[in-house]
């Protein structure tokens, strides 16, 4: 059998360096020593999309300064068994709209008004859920009250454990106490929003301080008639701190 001729002193070395020529060429070359490495990134002009995008807007309600001088009221108990009732100064029929790509799940969410001396003041949610919605009707004896089912039309209702799908909308009643400072001189206000994954947004959101004409529609369910007159009036943040 024929041996494999011996190779001269050098060829193995000689045949490393041509393969990694041969290696350089196929695959292109590599970056000297000391320049710095390239790394792709996005454009300045690429816009990076909001984690939360939703459209929002009051259709019906109205919002009135802080005052016992209400019609509607919501009645509950206190833990020593006493009944309470609180004003609700403002009734806000929410409409909300997920403008995403992806379905937003509301943890928590909250309403601010912006004074004329350019103060932001947050109004007081009322959670509607803790009791019963009275209105008082023409008398202030509180003798002649009658009961709402306005409650199973809340905003908290709608959105609570709800994945609100692209481009869906949902409706419902958001009631506050309104802060002690003139709303008069509101300029602005904004929807504050968080999700369960703790991603925030803002919104603008115009509200109404006049009664709205399309709000008697809405507010047509009544029920029981009650006298409550020994209930204890409070304002709900004071008895809720």
């Amino acid at each position: 059998m024929n041996s494999l001729p011996d190779m001269a002193p050098g060829f193995g070395v000689g045949l490393t360096i041509l393969l990694s020529s041969v290696s350089l060429m196929l695959f292109g070359h590599t970056a000297p020593a000391g320049a710095p490495l390239q790394i792709a990134t996005p454009s300045n002009d690429e816009a990076i999309p909001p984690k939360i995008d939703f459209a929002v807007a009051v259709e019906a309600g109205w919002l009135h300064p802080k005052s016992m001088d209400e019609n509607f009221w919501l009645i509950y108990g206190d833990k020593d068994g006493s009944i309470i009732a609180s004003p609700i100064n403002g009734l806000l029929y929410i409409r909300f709209t997920n403008l995403g790509v992806a379905p937003i799940m509301i943890d928590s969410y909250s309403i601010e008004v912006l004074d004329g001396k350019e103060k932001l003041l947050r109004l007081v949610t009322i959670n509607a859920h803790g009791g019963e919605v009275y209105s008082r009707g023409p008398t202030d004896d509180m003798k002649q009250t009658r009961r709402s089912n306005i409650g199973q039309d809340t905003f908290d209702y709608a959105i609570a454990n709800n994945n609100i799908e692209p481009y869906a909308t949902v409706r419902g009643w958001v009631f506050v106490e309104a802060p002690e400072d003139d709303l008069q001189t509101v300029k602005d206000a904004r929807f504050n929003v968080t999700d369960i994954l703790g991603n925030k947004a803002v919104r603008p959101i115009k509200l109404l301080t006049e009664e709205s004409q399309s709000i008697q529609p809405k507010l047509l369910h009544v029920g029981e008639t009650k006298d409550l007159s020994q209930a204890r009036r409070q304002f709900y943040s004071e008895a809720n701190p």
